[in-house]
C-alpha cells in the first residue's frame, strides 16, 4: 500500500506552518516533510508534527545551511549544524535528512564539489551512529543554472565516491527527473536499492500529479512491485487551495 507524505513547504501554504501538519493528517496523509524551521521551538514543532500519529519522513536542510558544505572555509559550520539537526531529527522521529543541490559558478565548480564531498564524508560517522540517512538528489539546470548535482548521473557518482549506503541514499524526484532526463521506469528498476524517498508532481507544470506526462498509476505500482518501503512525497504547487486539489489521491488511500 502506497503511503503518501505531504511536503508542507508546498502544500497547505494557505495556513500557518504549524497548522499545516494538522491539515495534512486530516486530509489523509500519513507523514509530512519540510525544510527545518529554525525559528520554531522544538516543543511546538514536535507537538504539531505528531498530531494524531502523524510522522515526519524527511527534513530538508535549509539552503543557506547546506551552502556551507560547498565551501571549505565554512565546512565546520555545516558539520555543527548537521550535528544539532541530527539530534532534532531524532527527537521528531525522523530518519532521513535531505541536503539540497546548489548552483556552483563554473570557475569554482570543482573546488566546491570537492568541498561538498569532503563535508559529507566528515559527517558520515555521526549519521551512522544516529541511525539516520542523508539523502542526495539533483536540481534540473533549467530551474537552477549551474546546479550541482544536476543529473541522476552526478548524484550516483557522488554516492559512489562516498561509498556508504548506510549513511547516504538517493532522493528520487520524479518531476526533476522527467523534466530533463526521462527514463523513470529504468531509474526505478536500476536504483531501487538506493532510493530513500520519492517526490512526485505533475510534469511539466509542477502541479497536482493528476495531469501531465507521467503515468503515476503505473509508476507507483512499479515502485510497490520493486519493494519500495518509503513514503511518496507530494511536492507540488497546488492549482488552488491544497485540499480542493486532493481528489486525485483518493484512489490510492
Amino acid at each position: 500500500m502506497v503511503s503518501f507524505c505531504a511536503d508542507i513547504d508546498r502544500l497547505f501554504t494557505e495556513l500557518p506552518f504549524l497548522e499545516r501538519c494538522k491539515a495534512a493528517k486530516e486530509n489523509g496523509f500519513a507523514s509530512v516533510e519540510f525544510t527545518f524551521p529554525e525559528k520554531i521551538g522544538m516543543g511546538e514543532l514536535g507537538d504539531a508534527a505528531a498530531y494524531k500519529g502523524l510522522k515526519v519522513s524527511v527534513i530538508t536542510v535549509p539552503e543557506q545551511r547546506a551552502a556551507h558544505a560547498f565551501e571549505k572555509k565554512s565546512k565546520q559550520k555545516f558539520l555543527d549544524f548537521l550535528d544539532d539537526l541530527l539530534d532534532k531529527a531524532d527527537f521528531l522521529g525522523c530518519k532521513k535528512l535531505y541536503v539540497p543541490a546548489k548552483g556552483l559558478p563554473p570557475d569554482t565548480f570543482e573546488a566546491q564539489r570537492e568541498a561538498f564531498a569532503s563535508a559529507l564524508h566528515a559527517v558520515a560517522p555521526r549519521v551512522r551512529r544516529a541511525g539516520i540517512k542523508i539523502l542526495l538528489g539533483f536540481k534540473n539546470p533549467r530551474e537552477m543554472p549551474d546546479a550541482y548535482p544536476s543529473s541522476t548521473l552526478e548524484v550516483l557518482e557522488l554516492l559512489d565516491e562516498l561509498n556508504d549506503n548506510k549513511a547516504f541514499g538517493y532522493l528520487f524526484d520524479v518531476y526533476q527527473t522527467q523534466s530533463c532526463e526521462g527514463g523513470l521506469s529504468n531509474t526505478i528498476d536500476s536504483l531501487i536499492s538506493l532510493i530513500g524517498h520519492v517526490r512526485i508532481a505533475g510534469v511539466p507544470m509542477g502541479e497536482e500529479p493528476d495531469t501531465g506526462e507521467v503515468n503515476y498509476d503505473y509508476l507507483l505500482s512499479l515502485l510497490e512491485t520493486q519493494g519500495y518501503q518509503g513514503h511518496i512525497g507530494c511536492s507540488y504547487t497546488p492549482r488552488l487551495k491544497t485540499a480542493d486539489g486532493l481528489k486525485w489521491i483518493r484512489k490510492y488511500v
